[in-house]
C-alpha cells in the first residue's frame, strides 16, 4: 500500500522538511473581520499582528466541511494514496480531528486520525517522526505505537501574559468559563491535558515565579532523559520574555537539544500576541531510533 502522511498547518515544520518526507498538509484558514485567511498562503506579518491586536474582531479558526475532505482525498488517490495517517492539532483547539475522524467512519478509505493533543513543536515532530519512520519501512501500526510513545513523554504548556483572547473566546476547558477569571493575573499558565484540551495550571503575579515553575516541570524529566530531552520555546522573539526564558532554558539544561519556533497562528488567536509555549520531553529522535 502507498501510505500519505498528513497533518495540518498548525504543525511546525520547514518547507524544507515538508518536501524531504513527503509530507501533505490540509491548510487551516482563519476567519477575520468578515474574510477568509489560509494560515500559511494567506497570512503576513501585518495580517498577524492585526489578528492579535485586542482592539480587532476576534478571529476564529474556519471549519472544514466533509466535501473539502472528499475531494481532498480523492486527489490523493489520484496520486496512487490507498492508506493515510492524519497527525492532528488538539481536539481543544479544533474541531478538525473529529470531523476528519467522522469522515473516516464513513468513507471506504483506510484513514487512520492521530490526535497529537498539542500544537506547534510537537505536533510537528512527530510528523517528521511518522515520515522517517515510512520512509524505512514502518506500517502504520507502528508508526502510531511510537507516535502514542512520543505523546506520553511529552508536554506543552503556554504563559499567556494577556489573558483578553481567552476571555473573547471564553475558551478555557478545565469546566470553569474564562469569563468567570477575571481575577487572572498576567502570567497565566495553562498546558495541553491528557485529553487535548488547554487546561488552567497556575497564575502568577511575578515572571521570576512562572518561570520558575517551568523549570521545575522540566526538571522533572530532564534529569531521566538528559540528553535524550528536546525542548521547544514557541513565541515572538521580539518580546523580551521570550528571550530572558531561552537564556534559562539553556543555563539550566545544557544537555537538552533546545530550540525556538514562531507560535502556529491557529494556537494564537486563542492565547495571545504575547504568549510563549514551552514543549518538552522525549526527543522523537530517540524514539525513531529504538
Amino acid at each position: 500500500m502507498k501510505v500519505a502522511i498528513l497533518t495540518d498547518t498548525s504543525a511546525c515544520l520547514t518547507v524544507d522538511k515538508i518536501k524531504e518526507l513527503n509530507i501533505h498538509q490540509i491548510e487551516l484558514s482563519i476567519e477575520f473581520e468578515g474574510s477568509r485567511y489560509p494560515e500559511k498562503t494567506g497570512m503576513t506579518p501585518y495580517l498577524r499582528d492585526k489578528m492579535l491586536d485586542k482592539r480587532t474582531d476576534t478571529p476564529v479558526l474556519e471549519p472544514i466541511s466533509t466535501a473539502y475532505l472528499e475531494e481532498y482525498f480523492e486527489s490523493l488517490e489520484k496520486e496512487g494514496y490507498d492508506e493515510f495517517l492524519y497527525i492532528s492539532l488538539a481536539n481543544g483547539i479544533s474541531s478538525l480531528p473529529k470531523v476528519v475522524s467522522s469522515y473516516a467512519k464513513t468513507s471506504d478509505r483506510k484513514i487512520t486520525v492521530f490526535d497529537s493533543y498539542s500544537s506547534g513543536a510537537i505536533q510537528g515532530q512527530m510528523v517528521e517522526l511518522a515520515g522517517k519512520m515510512l520512509l524505512s519501512g514502518k506500517t502504520v501500526s507502528q508508526i502510531v505505537d511510537q507516535l502514542i510513545n512520543l505523546r506520553n513523554n511529552n508536554r506543552t504548556y503556554m504563559l499567556i501574559s494577556d489573558i483578553y483572547q481567552l476571555m473573547k473566546t471564553g475558551y478555557v476547558s478545565n469546566g470553569v468559563n474564562s469569563m468567570s477569571n477575571l481575577f487572572l493575573r498576567p502570567l497565566t499558565m495553562m498546558k495541553f491535558n491528557e485529553n487535548g484540551k488547554l487546561a488552567m495550571v497556575n497564575t502568577h503575579y511575578r515572571e521570576k515565579k512562572a518561570y520558575s515553575e517551568v523549570l521545575e516541570l522540566i526538571i522533572s524529566q530532564y534529569h531521566s532523559m538528559n540528553d535524550q530531552m528536546r525542548i521547544t520555546l514557541m513565541g515572538d522573539e521580539n518580546n523580551s520574555q521570550f528571550d530572558e526564558l531561552y537564556e534559562l532554558l539553556q543555563e539550566n539544561f545544557p544537555t537538552a537539544k533546545i530550540e525556538k519556533d514562531e507560535l502556529p497562528i491557529s494556537l494564537a488567536i486563542y492565547t495571545g500576541k504575547k504568549s510563549i509555549g514551552i514543549s518538552f520531553g522525549l526527543d522523537w529522535k530517540t524514539v525513531l531510533y529504538e
